[in-house]
């Protein structure tokens, strides 16, 4: 509501009530002489009852501390401890608001129930009434009151009435700003930087690092709601904030600053898509965009290019701003939370190391006569991801024409010749790094080939990494040949032919 000195908000739920006092009128520079008085008729009978209604206001050298003073009369109350400290809190502030473009005093006022003397709410109802006056101000200076004389006549007081549903409709435009890297959601994303989804999503990460090239997706509803301001104040540009840490803790305290990137996007202009440049200006702002405006990739604010970037932890957070570079306030519901995101762009280790028979190394391309039908080869490899991101190994045999092993009956071979994946190595900390050097099968077992035949032996690993739209996306491979032949088997002798000899005196036709 309209108070003279700007603006009263209120919100509540079961056990608060919320007021913010946005005093447009009180510009210039913040003065820790701006103060305010709320009153409140504790039994809403009009009339001031001693020791019984109640002031709440701050004291001298204090702007962020609610105090509660009993009532003695009109514009007289019993004073209060400096030391008091009650439920209810307070947070002064002062700068832009959605009113308002020009910095002003601002407070933000947490009044528990309780300090109201009134109980939590029933959501059965009835809905109870706040009946109150303010007055603001400056020591030495004006003041305004609402209603007048706030201080001194509770007869015409002005009324909040609480809200008593537990679940009423949330305001328009509630919910993060950024509402997906890609396809994954951000509520998806946990607070150390890695995505999970389960089936049957289009995409299905399991705590899954970030790589590539990431688009970050508004959310339309909040978007909307800072478009649609129409006030000189409504935001008309934004910059993205970016900070780094090699862990969790040290991106925490690492400090913040707009990161800087250009990409492109087509806007839909009836049957035509027209490409469009973007990128920040020279102080780092990058213009908000109409969400109403029709794009191939709708809603991007912000495509971040990460082949250049370390890998570890970065967070992100967006911050909008008028046409005058004035910071916007958020509109009620809409929210700017810190987004984490862990970045992985390296592939995993890979390679086929030996390939081992009776013990001893075969060299690539190499003839292997086999001992009797149940002679084999061993095969040691690496598949290792230094991040602890992998996400899979597989040992893979192929021979012929497209023929592969059968899978094994029982573990822990489930396919191929050996296979693990991170559902097995699962853990709070999302890391597992695979292995440096194993051999498979373990002695004294060998994997024995079904014929004679040239084989491909093969380790992949995969990581477990998503650029938003596909996952995995990011592995390596590693392959050595070699021919192995089982006993019995035709030998196939190849014999010169050796040149034809031309006859004494006779020439053969050139």
């Amino acid at each position: 509501m309209a108070i003279p000195s700007g603006t009263l908000l209120a919100q509540n739920d079961a056990t608060h009530l919320y007021i913010g006092l946005d005093i447009t009128s009180e510009t210039g520079t913040a003065n820790p002489n701006d103060y305010f008085y709320f009153y409140v008729d504790v039994n809403d009978n009009g009339v001031i009852d001693p020791n019984r209604d109640l002031l709440f206001s701050t004291i001298s050298g204090n702007q962020n501390r609610l105090y509660k003073f009993y009532l003695l009369g009109p514009n007289s109350n019993t004073g209060v401890n400096p030391s008091q400290v009650i439920p209810s809190l307070l947070q002064s502030g002062f700068g832009a608001s959605l009113n308002s473009a020009t910095p002003h005093r601002q407070w933000q006022i947490s009044f528990a129930l309780s300090d109201l003397n009134i109980a939590p709410i029933d959501p059965a109802g009835p809905s109870p009434v706040v009946d109150y006056g303010v007055v603001t101000g400056t020591v030495g200076g004006t003041s305004s009151d609402s209603p007048p004389n706030a201080g001194g006549n509770f007869s015409d007081l002005n009324s909040i009435v609480l809200a008593c549903a537990p679940n009423a409709a949330p305001a328009p435009g509630v919910g993060p700003i950024i509402a997906a890297i890609g396809l994954i959601g951000t509520g998806d994303i946990a607070s150390d930087g890695y995505a999970t989804i389960a089936a049957p999503y289009y995409l299905n990460p399991d705590e899954a690092a970030f790589c590539g090239t990431l688009n970050f997706i508004g959310n339309v509803a909040s978007l909307n709601a800072l478009w649609d301001g129409g006030l000189p104040a409504a935001a008309k540009k934004y910059q993205v904030m970016h900070r780094y840490g090699a862990t969790l803790a040290a991106a925490n305290a690492a400090t913040f600053s707009p990161i800087l990137q250009a990409w492109s996007n087509y806007e839909i202009v009836g049957p035509l898509d027209v490409w469009q440049s973007f990128g920040p200006d020279a102080s780092g702002f990058y213009t908000f965009v109409n969400p109403g405006t029709p794009y191939t990739i709708q809603n991007l604010l912000f495509q971040w290019t990460t082949s250049s970037e370390p890998d570890g932890v970065h967070q992100f957070q967006i911050n909008f701003f008028n046409s005058s570079n004035v910071a916007v306030a958020l509109p009620p519901g809409v929210t700017s939370p810190i987004l984490t995101l862990a970045l992985d762009n390296q592939p995993p280790t890979v390679d086929l190391i030996n390939i081992l028979h009776g013990g001893a190394v075969v060299p690539a391309c190499a003839i292997v006569n086999l001992t009797s039908a149940t002679d084999g080869v061993q095969i040691q490899f690496e598949a290792y991801d230094p991040e602890g991101d992998l996400l899979s190994m597989a040992l893979t045999a192929q021979w012929g024409h497209g023929n592969t092993p059968p899978s094994p009956p029982s573990p822990p071979y489930p396919s191929g010749i050996y296979s693990d994946n991170y559902s097995a190595h699962a853990s709070p900390t999302h890391i597992w790094q695979g292995v440096t050097s194993l051999t498979e099968p373990a002695s004294p077992a060998v994997w024995v080939p079904p014929v004679t035949c040239a084989y491909l032996f093969q380790i992949e690993a995969t990581t477990r990494s998503t650029n938003g739209y596909s996952y995995p996306i990011i592995y390596a491979t590693d392959f050595q040949t070699v021919t192995l032949i089982k006993p019995g088997s035709p030998v196939v002798t190849l014999v010169k032919e050796k040149a034809l000899a031309a006859p004494v005196g006779l020439k053969l036709p050139s």
